[in-house]
């Protein structure tokens, strides 16, 4: 079986058409968007007469924009439909995909405070309704508003019977949701859900805000500063910051150890540093006199190894992604990011002959072994494909 955990679900002219157009009057136009989504949390950190504009910010884009006469875009134009998608699975050999929501769940921030729940729950009904003719080999990956977590679980139960079989996490400019850690206990409602309805928490790029409070101001506009580029890049170098703030939480908070079957997926914030990020963390769950003793009966090693899934992508710079693979047989998992630049449309044979040169074993559970193996875990697991 292969599965593919990162694909995304794109729509043309996605502010008006989209899920959330009762908003419209509210949302940014497309370029600020993605000025947003690329760099909002530490543009937001910065004294408003200091942000630059969009077109600013993101120059070559909007250079490429006016040279072809057309609007700014991110990702070549893709409008997906289930018979696109199944089509391009079955040309791979794809068995189950998880589906992202596409750049529409992006204007959220921008809807009113007051109607986010109602928002989230029409860009969920959006996608599931779209996949719902893919005889259950497309999962949508379901948006959920932490905010209440009442409220989250009844949106949990309501995906689950759409079809979703994963749901986005985020951190809030480094914040957890409702300003309270996700490994508290008062969270436990949440993952008691999310595995018994065998549904993957996911920690995917875009969702990771992190707090540039302070840091932002680098004087990139002044005389000797290092300009927008400079601006932009540090807007970039926290994504995986607050990633480990996420696992740091589930880990040392004892999620892991309450709610052994659950399973969080890191998506697109590359791979080099779990490694190493992983072996401090295991280094810190070992007893020590200073820390004392470890509190649960399995290691902090042996929990990340267990709850915890990554996916490289060779399109957004994981070239080392095999020797990561090596490294954690156990934790990585393959996936395209399929339609997106990043990605590609014939995903397998861009790992090239180095995939074929694997053990028969490691490469199964890479590509989709591992994954179904997690959903078996939940006890939900992922239909065979019929022959």
């Amino acid at each position: 079986m292969i599965v593919d955990v990162d694909t995304h679900w794109e729509i043309a002219n996605s502010s008006k058409h989209g899920p959330l157009a009762p908003w419209r009057d509210h949302l940014p136009g497309y370029g600020d968007l993605l000025a947003f989504a690329i760099a909002g949390d530490l543009l937001t950190a910065l004294p408003e007469a200091e942000r630059p504009p969009a077109r600013q910010l993101l120059p070559a884009l909007f250079a490429r924009a006016d040279a072809a006469g057309k609007g700014v875009v991110l990702h070549p134009a893709h409008d997906s439909s289930a018979a696109e998608r199944v089509a391009w699975m079955d040309r791979i050999g794809i068995d189950h995909c998880l589906v992202n929501p596409g750049g529409y769940w992006q204007y959220l921030p921008f809807v009113p405070e007051a109607d986010r729940v109602k928002a989230v729950r029409r860009c969920n009904d959006f996608l599931a309704e779209r996949l719902g003719d893919a005889r259950g080999r497309l999962h949508p990956v379901a948006i959920v508003d932490f905010e209440d977590l009442d409220v989250a679980v009844g949106e949990l139960e309501h995906v689950r019977q759409r079809g979703a079989r994963a749901f986005f996490l985020y951190t809030h400019a480094g914040r957890p949701p409702g300003n309270r850690s996700l490994g508290h206990p008062a969270w436990d409602r949440v993952w008691t859900a999310a595995t018994r309805l065998g549904m993957v928490a996911v920690i995917h790029v875009g969702n990771t805000g992190a707090d540039f409070s302070g840091w932002a101001d680098i004087g990139w506009n002044e005389p000797d500063g290092a300009g927008v580029g400079g601006l932009v890049r540090l807007a970039n170098s926290q994504r995986a910051h607050a990633a480990q703030n996420l696992l740091s939480a589930l880990l040392f908070g004892g999620v892991f150890a309450r709610h052994p079957a659950l399973t969080v997926l890191l998506e697109e914030l590359r791979v080099n540093w779990v490694p190493p990020f992983f072996a401090m963390l295991e280094r810190q769950s070992l007893p020590q006199p200073a820390l004392g003793e470890w509190p649960f009966a399995i290691s902090g090693g042996d929990m990340l190894r267990r709850n915890v899934r990554l996916t490289p992508l060779p399109g957004f710079g994981d070239d080392d992604a095999l020797d990561v693979l090596r490294a954690m047989p156990r934790s990585t998992v393959w996936s395209s990011d399929y339609p997106h630049q990043e990605g590609n449309a014939d995903p397998i044979r861009l790992y090239g002959d180095a995939l074929d040169r694997l053990d028969p074993m490691l490469r199964r559970a890479f590509l989709g072994g591992t994954m179904q193996a997690c959903f078996e875990r939940m006890g939900d697991p992922l239909a065979q494909r019929a022959a």
